[in-house]
């Protein structure tokens, strides 16, 4: 009876914080000024909840929901810059609940080659970029959110997610942020598809990559849930409509390799084979999903020219090569700028490739091509090994970020996406590890 009321409340915490921030974002508009004040507020919450609480199991959702508030706020560091003073109360908060946990230094198959991608970023740029660029403020912030940063969130999360109730709550706050995300894109798109009669939109928000991002991030979770049903793949296939709706690029060629890659992996779990072919959804799901990409493929083939030789992207990704050419070692580095005649950045941020193969190659040379073939090569071990349980789904979490990563920052930005790669294989590596008889 306890634990039925504990799931009740819980529940109802995810429901009430995910249905506020819904109409927070909705209600403002997407105004960066008018967000501002909602977004501190969370922040704030999350910092009440780091010094109360001696794990960060329900603070993983306002954390989600944070980073869900702040991609409608493009350049906007001339209005965070005035919350400065958040910074020493943020400070304490995470010191105060680390020092509650107390993490531990343990290692796990991840960690290595973490480590040689950490080394690789902070190598990056050695002998080619200039020490002013090395060390300006927003490439030190990058480059330690990137490298000794993540090294951290590896050792808190290995802790964070020892118990399997911590894991399956993850599941839980990745849905309901991906729950957020989808209604706010229906929100936007359903009065212009009324408005003119066609299944997509033709003003492309500027936030259409990362809310895609964060929907194929969520929607193996629908899949992953503990009781899998049919109102789990009904979730999965409205995101998978969102993302097909809100006209990222990308996004509309990825999203369906990964529904169908989600409903094979499903399929194949399951342990009678008349149930694979007849009793469940997702074989129904897989089949309009490939009918609706063919459809929309057919329908708008531009929208499906993600690179072509006359965009920034394509032009990226030789003047990755061609960095790389300049500095085979070491790569040009975080704080590179020399391809500004392509891609200059808002201010508090860098000079993405937007390309992960350029970002890699280009960016971090063959340093950073051995240590990231070393981390792929590992996160795919890992998945394999779990491939007939509910949790290799945290993996196919991480397939939809790296998908998108192909033609957008994605990887490279610290937070949200690449912590939230490093605490999807830390949940993995930890469930792996309490049932494998030691």
């Amino acid at each position: 009876m306890r634990a039925a009321l504990m799931k009740y409340k819980e529940g109802l915490y995810r429901l009430l914080l995910s249905l506020l921030v819904f109409l927070v974002a909705v209600l403002t508009g997407g105004e960066t000024e008018r967000l501002a004040p909602f977004v501190v507020a969370l922040l704030l919450l999350l910092c009440v909840g780091l010094l109360t609480q001696s794990h960060a199991r329900y603070l993983t959702l306002p954390f989600l929901h944070l980073t869900l508030l702040l991609i409608f706020c493009y350049d906007s560091f001339s209005v965070f810059i005035g919350y400065i003073w958040l910074l020493p109360i943020v400070v304490i908060a995470m010191a105060v609940h680390l020092w509650r946990l107390g993490p531990r230094a343990r290692r796990g198959m991840t960690l290595p080659p973490l480590l040689a991608v950490s080394a690789a970023t902070l190598l990056g740029g050695v002998g080619m970029i200039s020490p002013a660029d090395y060390f300006r403020p927003a490439s030190l912030v990058f480059m330690a959110g990137l490298g000794p940063g993540l090294v951290l969130s590896y050792w808190i999360m290995k802790r964070e997610l020892e118990a399997r109730e911590s894991r399956e709550a993850l599941k839980q706050d990745l849905l309901w942020w991906g729950v957020v995300a989808m209604a706010v894109v229906f929100w936007h798109v359903m009065p212009l598809i009324l408005e003119n009669g066609v299944l997509y939109i033709a003003h492309v928000p500027q936030w259409s990559n990362n809310i895609s991002t964060m929907l194929m991030i969520a929607m193996p979770a629908a899949f992953a849930q503990k009781r899998r049903g049919l109102p789990h793949y009904m979730i999965a296939a409205l995101m998978f409509a969102a993302v097909m709706l809100i006209g990222s690029r990308g996004g509309q060629i990825f999203v369906g390799v990964e529904l169908l890659v989600c409903c094979l992996v499903a399929w194949l779990q399951e342990k009678e084979y008349l149930a694979r072919i007849w009793n469940r959804f997702y074989f129904l799901l897989a089949l309009l999903g490939v009918g609706y990409l063919l459809w929309f493929l057919a329908a708008n083939g531009d929208a499906f020219a993600l690179v072509s030789t006359d965009e920034t992207r394509f032009n990226m990704l030789l003047r990755g090569f061609e960095d790389f050419c300049r500095n085979p070692l070491f790569g040009s580095g975080i704080g590179y700028r020399g391809n500004a005649d392509l891609y200059l950045g808002k201010q508090g941020t860098i000079n993405w490739y937007h390309v992960f193969v350029a970002q890699v190659v280009g960016g971090l040379g063959l340093c950073g091509i051995l240590a990231w073939s070393y981390q792929l090569y590992t996160r795919f071990c890992l998945a394999w090994r779990v491939r007939g349980e509910r949790e290799v789904f945290f993996a196919l979490c991480y397939l939809g970020l790296l998908l998108m990563s192909m033609v957008n920052p994605g990887e490279f930005c610290p937070v949200p996406y690449a912590f939230l790669a490093v605490t999807l294989f830390v949940a993995l590596e930890n469930h792996l590890e309490q049932s494998t008889p030691q």
